[in-house]
């Protein structure tokens, strides 16, 4: 419903932060709503369409986090809106490591015991050996694992959601990975 009023990723991150950040929520709180938003022109063939916006209060800004975003290329936001997705917003904590795993079909949540301990690259390759080249996987590495307030989010093998350590805040919701097929 945000999606027609909010135009864009980081639009679309600050309607939904409007509603879903609460005084007092801290980085690493459950609560803490980790957005990954494609922008308007993602599935189409425009130039840079597939980048992704990566919002969520930002561990980096610490003692006081505040609401921010960063952004990363690859063609993530492309397989989300082939999906049928406008983005994805992620609130709570799983109670083991898991992966999300987005298609046409639906959204679930899988096993990433397996993958914790991997870094970035690895994770990546490791899912889309699960899933099929085709996938596109967002995953975090040791840093976002223990919650470095400086991890990253890697897609891609070379773009990456550097700033506001949001690796970490998939961290601290036990989320290794985004895939989206």
């Amino acid at each position: 419903d945000y999606a027609a009023q909010a135009l864009g990723g980081r639009s679309l991150g600050a309607a939904l932060a409007w509603d879903l950040v609460r005084p007092g929520m801290d980085a690493f709180d459950p609560g803490n709503p980790l957005m990954l938003l494609s922008g308007p022109l993602a599935g189409s063939m425009a130039p840079s369409a597939g980048r992704i916006t990566v919002c969520a209060l930002s561990p980096q800004c610490y003692p006081k986090p505040w609401f921010s975003r960063s952004s990363m290329g690859g063609d993530l936001g492309h397989q989300l809106k082939a999906a049928g997705y406008d983005g994805v917003v992620v609130i709570g904590r799983a109670a083991r490591p898991v992966y999300l795993c987005i298609t046409a079909q639906g959204a679930s949540i899988e096993d990433a015991e397996g993958l914790w301990g991997l870094g970035i690259m690895a994770t990546q390759a490791a899912l889309q050996g699960r899933h099929g080249a085709k996938a596109q996987v967002a995953a975090i590495g040791q840093a976002g694992e223990n919650l470095s307030r400086i991890a990253s989010i890697g897609v891609n093998e070379g773009s990456a959601a550097g700033q506001g350590g949001f690796g970490a805040v998939m961290g601290s919701k036990n989320l290794k990975a985004v895939v989206a097929i």
